[in-house]
């Protein structure tokens, strides 16, 4: 490992988690702690040559443009059954997250929605109304990384994931995030969605 650059490392570090997850459906935080594992002999490594979340993204961006010829078409679907269930569940306020909002849609990547309702109930009864069977889960807080509750439901041939925040939470949710020196969206409601499906 000495002989290459942080740099290097860093590349292909993020193309060995980038292979893990679309070709061996593991999450992002377990293609990072197995890639690590496998990639640094058993040494530490210094930050500069640890992939950051959008190093990874670029790596799996890439890697699925290259070898799964139907990511493109997977992903314009994912897009259009968010957006038919953000419509559904209005008006709650919901946001779309994650692979159909980044645009990077792996073959067992989840559609990502964060709702922020008045009343948890209402959602859950709404899934309910919709013939769902919502499954209870648990996510992450994408600003405190507390757990939070959410609900899993599988519709149009898609899972979907919607992690359930308070109205408060709201606040700030679409305010960008500073990653690698650049300012990213994370999340976006569905016009902006709507916006990225296109014609």
């Amino acid at each position: 490992m000495a002989s290459r650059t942080h740099d290097e490392i860093r590349e292909q570090l993020a193309q060995h988690i980038a292979q893990l997850i679309a070709d061996h459906g593991l999450e992002p935080g377990q293609a990072r702690k197995r890639a690590l594992e496998s990639l640094s002999g058993g040494q530490r490594l210094p930050n500069s040559a640890i992939p950051d979340a959008l190093d990874i993204d670029r790596a799996l961006l890439e890697h699925l443009e290259l070898f799964d010829p139907h990511h493109g078409q997977r992903l314009r679907r994912m897009r259009q059954v968010a957006i038919a269930m953000m419509r559904s569940i209005a008006p709650t306020p919901v946001l779309a997250t994650g692979a159909v909002w980044k645009g990077i849609a792996s073959q067992d990547a989840p559609i990502h929605l964060q709702a922020f309702p008045e009343d948890s109930k209402q959602l859950h009864f709404r899934l309910l109304d919709l013939g769902l069977d919502p499954e209870a889960l648990s996510l992450r807080h994408f600003r405190t990384g507390k757990a939070i509750e959410a609900l899993g439901v599988h519709w149009q041939g898609e899972a979907i994931m919607i992690a359930i925040y308070t109205p408060v939470d709201f606040r700030g949710a679409l305010q960008p995030t500073h990653i690698g020196g650049q300012s990213l969206m994370e999340r976006g409601d569905v016009l902006a969605l709507e916006a990225k499906l296109g014609p």
